[in-house]
């Protein structure tokens, strides 16, 4: 086994499949973060000619040339090889997982990109540039060999796909040819972590993803408490009962003191703002278990301002009859003023009682 903790090999006994896990970058890189050929190629060399390989991928990509070379030890294999996408392969990466007869699965999740060919032309001449950009052509043409016989995808195709830089979803990629089955039973999560994405557990920088689809990223999760991790039981009435019945019983108690409690401040209320001739309205407001003292005042105003119409309107009628009667023994009083000055004060008395139920809120 390699002591780098991006590559692994695992040898297995008898006709048991042999395990490779390719993790970070092609070719390696910063503090070996990757695997190269070479050491492929020393773990290949236990491996029988006909025993069965699993190939799992999760790398942002690297060296094209570390890419062929991988792609060329896989081809050569006899035996029968799978390779799966944990993840996301890109870039070289879709070199390796086009090795001729292998089986590629991807789960619900996992990623590829294909882009375009590129190379570093730091500090080279203007004939050093131009040599780099022939074998980049050279280079890129054998990318696009690769991936047609892999997808049966034509060259026009397979252009405009390399040019657009093209990320592809496991349904897109086996829609296309380069997978062939999507795995259901696993689900590879991109999450954003800071200015980084985590792709099944393999830091990636976000920039990586600036063209991805909309959806390829989940939004970075907030840290769940300890009382947020524990399991939350849905809970209802029926199980609330069933569970916790000395709970149920104390609620219900409890309710009942309250429920008597503002049933005594309500009819109060309403005994504080009687007024006499008023007595059924009263009445009828305590037993009927709804009225507040603030809507029996209203009722109260409403009743009177009918019945000093109605006073109103059977004294106009009074006086009429009594027209042309000289008023004798009346003591010097107006009947007229009498009736206004009764009917002001039952106004006034159904105001205050008005003004003291809404003084009460």
């Amino acid at each position: 086994m390699n002591k780098n903790k991006f590559y692994q090999f695992t040898a297995a006994a008898q006709d048991a499949p042999a395990r490779l896990d390719l993790f970070g970058s092609v070719g390696g890189g910063f503090w070996d973060q990757g695997f190269d050929e070479s050491s492929f190629k020393a773990d290949m060399a236990v491996v029988r000619d006909d025993q069965p390989l699993n190939v799992y991928i999760n790398s942002m990509g690297g060296s094209v040339y570390t890419g062929i070379a991988i792609y060329n030890l896989i081809s050569r294999h006899k035996g029968p090889v799978t390779v799966t996408v944990a993840g996301m392969a890109a870039s070289a990466a879709t070199i390796i997982t086009s090795a001729r007869g292998a089986k590629v699965v991807m789960p619900r999740g996992s990623m590829m990109l294909v882009h375009p060919v590129r190379m570093s032309t730091d500090a080279l001449t203007p004939r050093e540039m131009k040599e780099a950009a022939e074998n980049l052509e050279k280079v890129r043409l054998s990318v696009r060999d690769i991936y047609s016989e892999k997808t049966g995808l034509d060259e026009k195709t397979l252009d405009k796909l390399m040019n657009a830089e093209s990320f592809l979803t496991a349904e897109e990629a086996v829609e296309l040819g380069f997978a062939d089955e999507i795995d259901e039973s696993q689900v590879v999560e991109n999450r954003a972590v800071g200015d980084a994405v985590m792709v099944n557990n393999l830091k990636v920088s976000a920039q990586f993803f600036a063209n991805a689809p909309e959806g390829f990223i989940h939004a970075e999760e907030p840290k769940a408490s300890a009382v947020q991790k524990k399991e939350v039981q849905k809970m209802n009435l029926e199980t609330l009962k069933a569970e916790h019945p000395e709970l149920v019983q104390a609620i219900r108690n409890e309710a009942m003191v309250e429920g008597a409690a503002q049933e005594r401040a309500r009819i109060q209320a309403i005994e504080d703002i009687a007024v006499v001739g008023h007595e059924n309205l009263v009445n009828a407001a305590k037993f009927d278990g709804k009225t507040t003292a603030e809507a029996l005042a209203v009722q109260i105003l409403k009743a009177d301002k009918a019945r000093g119409a109605q006073m109103l309107k059977d004294r106009k009628s009074d006086a009429k009859a009594l027209e042309g009667i000289e008023s004798e023994g009346n003591g010097g009083l107006d009947p007229k003023a009498e009736a206004k000055a009764k009917l002001d004060a039952e106004m006034k008395a159904a105001i205050e009682a008005g003004a003291r139920a809404f003084a009460r809120k």
